[in-house]
């Protein structure tokens, strides 16, 4: 592996620097967020309502977002994306009312998801094909493993800047004060984006092509590439929206330990992601990644567990199957596409993504307070294997 780390490209290491920063970013909100809405009143169906409308947003822009990336280039539509989002998310934590709430989150998830079908074009483009799955595992880990630093700092800072402010360590005050220090972390993350990105070479040192010329896919092809990304939304939209509230109902976790347990599951997740992404290297992706999903059923299952140590087990091994599976299929999917094709399939990935999510997190939220979450890790557990199915059936070449 250090020998592969020494021939990474500079390009490509700038591209892992901006995701270790969305990362860091994001894990403030992934610990705070749900506390925050709650201290304003908020309940669990709001959560899951806002959820859902970043995905529905995601969903309209989808295609329009492809053909953009597609037409200026995925450098400068990631760098749009950072700007619209950190805008989004600071009128998000400063609306006054819930209609401007819901329209804030709008603007979230329109640049999410153009943020998100931009990153993986650019990662393709500046890295060599022999290192993609190195660099893949790589990039899913910064996205989650700076989330160890993330979501311990974020659990831990209300408690100290509270004071300073003489509020409660519980107040929407003191929450919003550290959600916009993650925001302000997040704009940083445009910096290593700025100047020209040189495009990898796709030979070997002979000339000889890596990779045999891909075929331009129609639209309904590029959709049935996405099915899985569909189920395993609906597996991560049943729970994740809601883990942070999980932990604090179920084991009456304080939020330090509640951001704690959630930076390990980033760790966890970034290490199955290196070391699956570097280890099966170009060996059968389509079999890897299916049979990983799959295998992450039974760990969300375990979560049901009564006692702490079992449920976290499980929380953290599925996190391990899902970072090496992501980091897997993500090329495999840029794989099956022409390059001229790869913004507007990233697109189409992210939305059938987003429909899932949207789908079983507006249900979840109506769920766990009738039925607690037992109906919802079951729903999950079933959505991931149906994912690794269609990655078995449906990501392959015609």
């Amino acid at each position: 592996m250090l020998q592969t780390i020494r021939t990474i490209p500079a390009a490509v290491w700038r591209v892992l620097v901006h995701s270790t920063l969305i990362g860091l970013g994001m894990s403030f909100f992934d610990v705070l967020f749900n506390f925050f809405l709650v201290s304003m009143g908020y309940a669990a169906d709001t959560v899951g309502v806002l959820s859902t409308v970043a995905r529905i947003a995601g969903l309209i822009v989808g295609i329009p977002a492809g053909r953009l990336i597609d037409r200026i280039g995925s450098r400068r539509a990631l760098i749009a994306s950072v700007m619209i989002y950190t805008a989004g998310l600071v009128a998000v934590v400063f609306a006054p009312n819930y209609p401007l709430l819901i329209a804030s989150q709008f603007v979230v998830g329109c640049a999410f998801a153009l943020l998100f079908s931009a990153m993986f074009p650019l990662l393709t483009q500046t890295t060599p094909h022999a290192q993609q799955t190195t660099v893949f595992g790589f990039n899913e880990a910064a996205l989650n493993m700076i989330g160890l630093v993330g979501s311990m700092v974020a659990g831990w800072l209300p408690s100290v800047v509270a004071p300073w402010l003489s509020v409660d360590d519980q107040s929407t005050v003191a929450y919003r004060t550290v959600l916009l220090i993650g925001i302000a972390i997040f704009a940083l993350s445009s910096l290593p984006l700025l100047g020209n990105m040189p495009t990898a070479s796709n030979t070997d040192s002979d000339g000889v092509p890596l990779q045999a010329e891909v075929p331009m896919r129609t639209t309904w092809r590029i959709v049935q590439f996405g099915i899985a990304g569909f189920m395993i939304g609906m597996g991560s939209g049943t729970f994740f929206p809601f883990q942070s509230l999980f932990l604090r109902t179920q084991f009456a976790l304080s939020d330090g330990h509640v951001g704690t347990v959630l930076a390990f599951s980033g760790v966890a997740l970034g290490i199955g992601a290196v070391a699956i992404g570097h280890g099966i290297g170009q060996r059968n992706l389509r079999v890897w990644a299916s049979s990983l999903r799959i295998a992450a059923a039974p760990a969300l299952l375990l979560m049901l567990a009564p006692t702490l140590w079992l449920a976290l087990i499980g929380y953290y091994l599925r996190a391990f199957l899902i970072g090496g599976s992501i980091a897997l299929n993500d090329v495999l999917t840029m794989r099956l596409v022409n390059p001229q094709q790869r913004g507007f399939a990233s697109s189409i990935w992210n939305m059938t993504w987003a429909a899932g999510w949207a789908i079983t997190s507006t249900m979840s939220g109506f769920v766990q307070t009738q039925y607690g979450f037992t109906p919802l890790l079951i729903l999950g557990s079933v959505a991931y294997v149906l994912s690794g199915v269609s990655i078995w059936y449906l990501q392959r070449d015609e």
